[in-house]
This record gives structure tokens, sequence and C-alpha cells, in this order.
């Protein structure tokens, strides 16, 4: 077989990024020889096939044009003598005219391109020392090799130990002439790239010979070191717009293992020498600080090892989307789920999967993980011991940790790739539900049903004992109403917080204006929503709720279509509207609860007030629930405010957004400028946000009053 079949099939350039959508998973366990077998069959090979230890030479014919003609001698140039059977030669070469080099009188010279072993016995010994080159040999068949000779190059020292501990036995004539092959073979790229190492430089063509198998290469990433480890190397492309593909493997975790996936990274052609440490990627013996980087990849790759169940984190950086097309930069500033089997389970089933590296799949038995109803479950905590502990044996391996891990954006609801660096432990709002403007019963009333609800059969056991028909009404479907910048939505963060489960927030764009596949989207939402144990937020739902029309035909049909998929909803979801009156008539009636929020009051203004004010004071510098702190902030910004300030700005008729607004243009006006902020300040300030805004001494309004 030929060194080129040794070679998987090669990915797209966008691969550099880890396709770890490929469903081909080869254990991390490289210490296994499992290989598959090939059926037996005979030798049918005329006897004394290679047993002759001599050489033959083939030289492509001058005629040739595109694919080489081959004869055994070179025309014109040396008389015909008679030649042995081409059959019995041991090994057969074959030379090409190399036209890069032209000899005296114009002769050319000839190089050899391909390298055929016959003899039986050689094949044999060469055949566990090539294996680790992944290359698999067959003593019945003849050993092809092609250049570059990647395999023999690697391999040459331990064939030329081979021959020295096989003298005076039948293999040692067949060995020198294959040694002699290999010194004419490699005479003058050992001398070229030994003059390179001394200076650290390399060319493109001799690029090949820093990547041994198995080797660590590294290459830097978007702000991340990375490692891989070289499987095989192969050049594509024309002279003078040519790149070096490097094969290379990482340890992926696929949501129910660890597994070698395969990532191509790309030396482009360049003229001349560079610098090792130049490309692209290089090896990593050549790095500089081998110590500080291998800790550094050692503890990420640990990282990884907690971040194999479902877990809520927060990130600040770039994540990577797999488009089809090539991956896309996506900004991710907000909390995530670290899912990688939800990954595979919600995101790849859309086409994203890829069958180009056929390989072994992860087979080990989970431990009471197996359910008929359900295939593919998430691991449970056992099973991430025992993964944890398997990688754990081999801690030299973490270093090949991929640097990403799957996982879905609650912001941007995209699954998207993270890096694992990027990845911060989860920050909750602990004061988010104290300082809700509403009555404390109708807090605690919501904030019961929800702790109580069941997110693994979506009921309350309440809820089980008034059930007539299972399944059926069994989600908790909270109503929240009232104008802009009451507290509706604060109100679903405040609860998710408290109660430290995720917010799937979702707006009704996100469900779409197509009765075909509103229900599609809605289930799909639901049961991620279920698999997170999180709470589902649908804001600003007005098209679902308001009283249908006969003559608005399109609408009636989105709400008919969300009101069968909240029929049979076992989960938890709050739904926010600005519509007080008007509510549909059959939604009202799936509600289980419908809080009313009133305009704020002039207290509830002045508590607002205040909540934004004693923050700037403490100097936490978070405005709004997933801001960012800062520790710079002057006192005296905030301290200039008294009781009787913040009663009068308490009177200014604002919703909490238009406070919240307010206080954040003028705090940032006066850091700049080193003003202190001021009762003048904050209402010129609130003049600015809201033009009509008027200042009032009235009584609080009613939501219903005229």
């Amino acid at each position: 077989m030929s060194h080129g079949d040794s070679h998987d099939t090669r990915q797209g350039l966008h691969d550099e990024l880890h396709r770890e959508d490929s469903p081909s998973r080869q254990p991390v366990d490289l210490d296994s020889d499992e290989e598959m077998q090939a059926p037996e069959r005979k030798d049918t090979r005329v006897p004394g096939f290679g047993a002759n230890p001599i050489i033959k030479t083939m030289y492509e014919d001058k005629l040739s044009s595109g694919v080489p003609q081959w004869t055994d001698e070179p025309r014109g140039q040396i008389s015909k003598e008679a030649a042995d059977d081409q059959d019995s030669a041991a090994i057969k070469l074959f030379r090409i005219k190399d036209r890069g080099k032209v000899g005296f009188n114009g002769d050319c010279h000839w190089k050899i391109s391909r390298v055929d072993v016959q003899n039986p016995l050689l094949v044999s010994a060469l055949t566990p020392i090539l294996k680790k080159e992944n290359v698999h040999l067959d003593p019945r068949s003849v050993a092809t090799f092609t250049e570059p000779f990647r395999p023999l190059w690697f391999q040459h020292e331990k064939i030329v130990d081979l021959f020295c501990k096989n003298q005076d036995n039948p293999l040692e004539p067949f060995l020198k002439l294959f040694v002699d092959v290999l010194n004419e073979l490699f005479r003058a790229l050992n001398a070229k790239t030994a003059k390179l190492r001394q200076s650290e430089l390399t060319d493109f063509r001799t690029a090949w010979s820093l990547f041994p198998r198995d080797s660590s290469v590294c290459s830097y990433s978007m702000g991340s070191h990375i490692l891989r480890k070289v499987d095989s190397t192969e050049y594509e492309g024309s002279r003078g717009n040519g790149r070096l593909v490097i094969t290379c493997k990482t340890i992926s975790f696929s949501g129910e293992g660890f597994y070698w996936s395969k990532v191509n990274l790309i030396i482009p052609e360049f003229t001349g020498n560079k610098p090792i440490r130049e490309l692209g990627c290089y090896p990593f013996k050549f790095h500089k600080d081998q110590d500080s980087i291998t800790e550094r990849l050692t503890a990420r790759g640990r990282k990884v090892l907690d971040l194999q169940g479902l877990t809520y984190r927060t990130y600040n950086g770039i994540a990577i989307y797999p488009a089809d097309h090539g991956p896309l930069r996506q900004n991710v500033n907000g909390r995530i789920l670290i899912d990688a089997w939800g990954y595979y389970k919600y995101h790849l089933h859309m086409g994203q999967r890829e069958k180009n590296y056929p390989a072994k799949e992860w087979t080990r038995d989970r431990p009471e993980d197996n359910n008929p109803n359900d295939q593919q479950q998430r691991l449970s905590a056992e099973h991430q011991v025992i993964n944890e502990n398997e990688m754990l044996q081999k801690p030299d391996e973490l270093v090949f940790m991929n640097e990403m891990i799957s996982g879905f954006s609650l912001k941007t609801k995209l699954w998207l790739q993270f890096f694992v660096e990027d990845i911060q432990p989860m920050t909750w709002n602990c004061e988010a539900y104290a300082q809700l403007v509403l009555d404390e019963q109708e807090k605690d009333m919501v904030l019961s049903l929800v702790r109580s609800h069941n997110m693994t059969n979506g009921t309350s056991t309440a809820m089980q004992d008034l059930d007539v028909i299972a399944d059926k009404g069994q989600g908790l479907i909270v109503l929240l109403s009232g104008p802009p910048g009451t507290g509706k939505t604060l109100m679903a963060e405040a609860i998710a917080d408290h109660l430290r489960r995720p917010l799937y927030h979702l707006q009704a764009d996100d469900l779409g204006t197509e009765v075909a596949s509103l229900g599609a989207k809605f289930q799909r939402a639901s049961k991620m929503a279920s698999a997170w144990n999180a709470i589902i937020l649908l804001d600003e739902a007005d098209v679902f709720i308001a009283q249908r029309e006969p003559r608005d035909v399109e609408r009636n049909g989105l709400v008919c279509a969300l009101l069968r998929e909240l029929e049979y909803f076992s989960g938890i979801i709050f739904f926010t509207t600005n519509l007080v009156r008007n509510i549909d008539s059959a939604f009202r009636s799936r509600v289980s609860m419908h809080l009313v929020f009133p305009p704020l009051a002039r207290e509830a203004r002045e508590k607002i007030w205040r909540m934004f004010v004693d923050r700037l004071s403490q100097k936490r510098g978070r405005i709004s629930e997933g801001g960012v702190s800062d520790e710079s902030y002057d006192e005296s910004y905030a301290m200039s405010l008294d009781g009787q300030d913040i009663a009068q700005l308490a009177l200014w008729e604002l919703d909490g957004r238009e406070i919240k607004t307010a206080i954040q243009t003028v705090n940032t006006w006066c850091r700049n400028e080193n003003y202190a902020m001021t009762l003048a300040r904050l209402e010129h300030g609130i003049r600015m946000v809201k033009p009509d805004s008027r200042k009032s001494e009235e009584k609080n309004p009613t939501l219903y009053s005229d």
C-alpha cells in the first residue's frame, strides 16, 4: 500500500477551528493495539518473488508526457544489458527526471520518486517499525513508498538499528540494500535540514520534516495557546500556490466521553527560509517557554473535566459558531450553559455533522444510565467521575485537550463553541428579589409555586392532586401585565436568580410568525428548558395574548397554535405584556397566576431611586444586572444626595427603566467631567432622557384611573 493511502480524507480549511461535530470518535486510549482483522488470503505471487537481493531501477521514459512511462534503462544513455526478471528483485526504484537540476552538457539528474519493496522478509521486518507512522504493511503484498517518503524519513534511524542487529542472518543483505537506498534518498535532505535547524530555520518544501507523527505542535489562536498531536502531513495545491496540511489530533468532549478528533493546521507556501517560530504552527520543542505553557494547558484540561455535566457559567469573549460555510465569530457577554450533550442533540441534527473521519465509536457501558426510552442521556455524576479518573491516569495528555467546549448562549440563543479559558464561575444577583417593588404576599406566592414545580415530570404535588387528564395542564404559566418599566421582566429574572436556575429569555419573534413552525419551535424551547431546569420568559408577548378578532385570521392561527402547545406544556413560563384588559379569554384560562403591575407610585419610585443611589455609594458601579463592577468610582458623586433630594427625584413620573437610564447617563457625565452628582444635575438628566416628563405632587394613580 502506498504511503498516501495511510492518510485520511482531508477536511476543509475551516476544520482548523475544530469540527467537533464529527460523529466519528476515536477513544483517547492510544495504547490499544486493536486493528481491523482482514480476511486471510493466499500469496499468489510466483515462487522467488523479491527473493534476489538486488535493486531493479526503472526510469521515466523520455517520451513521457504527464503520466510517466517506464523503461528498465534510460534511452540513449546506458547500453542495455541483460536484466534479471523484475519480479525477482528485492527492491525496485522508480526514477524520474529532476527538472530542477541540470548537469554538465545539459544532462538531467534522476531522482527517486517511488520505492517498491518486494521481498517478504524485508516487508515483515519493516512492518512493526512503520506501524508507528500509521503505515500498515502486508508481507504478502509489495510495500510501496512515494515522495517525500515521510514514514521512512522519521524511522530511518530505527531501520539502520535493525540492520545493525541483524548481521549474519538471511535478512542482512536485504536490509543492507534498503539502508543504502535510504541513505541515497535522504543524503541531501539530511544535509539541508541539519544546516537550517542550527539557525532554527526551515524552507517550505522540507517543512514537513519538522512534524513527526505523535509529536506536539503548538499554535496560537484568538488569545489561546494550543497544543495538538501530529497525525500526518501532506502538501496540497500547485507550486507557488501550495500549502502544507498538518492533520493533528485533539482531545474533545462529546457529551458522553473524551475522544480524539481531527484538526487540520495549515502552513501556506512561502519562499526562501523562514524562522520556525514564525510559522503559523511549529513544533512545541522550539517554544521558548515550554514549562509555563504546559502548566497552563494542563490546568485548562483539568478545567474541562469539571465541565462534563450541564454547567451554568458566565462568559465574556469570542465564541465560534460552526456554520456550513465556515466558522463564524460571535461576541458573547453574558450567561451561558456548558452543554456538550445538548449541542449534539439539539444542534447537530440541523446538518452540521460531517462524516470525514470514520473511527471506533465510544462504546463503554454507562453505569445505570441506560433507559430504553432514551438511548442518549446526560452523563450521571458517577460516569463523570469515571471519565475524570480515566483522563487523570494520563496527565501528560491533558495538554492536548481542545481549547473549546460546546454550549448555549442564553443571550444570543445560539449553540456555540466557547473558549475554555474565558469561561467564568456564575455570579448570582442575590439582591434582586428583595428589591422587587411588589406586594410581599404576591412575590412569596409566585416564588413558592416556582420552587415547588417539579421540573422532572412537570408538575407540583398540588397540581397532581387535581389532574383529570394525565399530562394535560401541568405547566406553571404566569402572566405579568402592566405598563413598561414597572418590573415585569425584572421579576422573572429575580426569581430565577433567587432559585439559581437558568432563565431562557425569548421574544415573540423567536417563535416566528408562521403557524406551521410555531409549534415545533415552542416544543424545542420547552424541551431545552426542561433539560436545563430553566424558567422560560416570553417577553413582549402581546401578539399571542391580545383578544382575537374574527377578521385577523393570520394572528388567530398563531394564538391557536400557542394555546395547543400550552395545553400540554409541563414546564415553567412567564409571559410579559403591556396589556391589562383585552386579553384573550382562552389564553387567560390557561394562566396559573396573573399579576398586574400598576404604574409606579411615588413610594415605589423613591425606593428605586434610593436603591440605585445606594449602589453608587457602595462602589458597586453596576447599574443593572449583568453589568461590570467599577471599583474606581468616587463615593462623592453619590454622597452629594441626601434623603430630601431622593424624595424630590421620586416626584418625577418615570418608570423603573427611565430612572435607571437617567442615573446611568448622569453618572457617566459626572465621572467624565469630575462633577459631583447633585439633584440639579440629575433633574437636568431626567429632562434629557424624557423631555415630556413632569414633576408632580399628585397622589398615586391607579392602573384603571381615567
